[in-house]
């Protein structure tokens, strides 16, 4: 479990921070939502669905993230891609709570660059993507 005291931190930047997730070894989902300024890809709605979250979990314009306490390693999560890890995808490592804030809070707010280049993989994808013949 992540102390209360890291999650009122996400929080009070207005990230949306889920319930303890038990297959996350009790870490959390962390989504901006979409009336949050700050880093997003303009035309994409992503979300997640927990019954059990009050409030639900808002609409967010940008990809969500997983922080996961793992015995003394903190992990900022941002694997998207089913199976292998995505050209855009990662997953840091960091030593303290405040490291990986830091991280998460640059994902969001500060350099665009990690967004950017979940757009441009995600923008990759979709031409490479079959159409169905009618």
């Amino acid at each position: 479990m992540i102390d209360e005291s890291i999650l009122s931190r996400l929080r009070a930047r207005n990230l949306f921070v889920s319930h303890p997730i038990p297959t996350l070894g009790g870490g959390v989902w962390v989504v901006k939502p979409e009336s949050v300024p700050g880093n997003c890809i303009q035309g994409t709605r992503s979300g997640l669905n927990f019954f059990i979250d009050v409030p639900p979990c808002p609409n967010s314009d940008a990809p969500m993230l997983k922080l996961i306490h793992d015995k003394d390693k903190w992990l900022v999560d941002g694997w998207d891609c089913a199976g292998d890890m995505g050209s855009a995808d990662f997953v840091n490592e960091w030593g303290t709570p405040e490291q990986a804030l830091d991280d998460i809070f640059d994902f969001f707010f500060g350099n665009p660059d990690r967004v950017r280049a979940k757009e441009s993989y995600q923008r990759k994808r979709k031409t490479e993507e079959p159409t169905k013949a009618d």
